[in-house]
């Protein structure tokens, strides 16, 4: 079960899509990036409503 459905979660480091990792679980308290290795935290504090939320001064995401 889910601690939070219906939320996709990104690598704070380099935005790859956290959520469809083999093995991810938003049970855990955190998440190493496949990608780029970055321990992410996967808590209600790091939900955001979008990108620009996220980044809160309307910079573009860089991908």
């Amino acid at each position: 079960m889910s601690r939070f459905p219906d939320v996709d979660w990104f690598c704070d480091r380099c935005n790859n899509h956290l959520s469809s990792q083999p093995g991810f679980n938003d049970n855990n308290y955190t998440c190493v990036c496949d990608n780029c290795g970055h321990k992410n935290s996967i808590s209600r504090d790091n939900i955001f409503d979008s990108h620009e939320d996220y980044h809160g001064d309307g910079r573009p995401i860089k991908y």
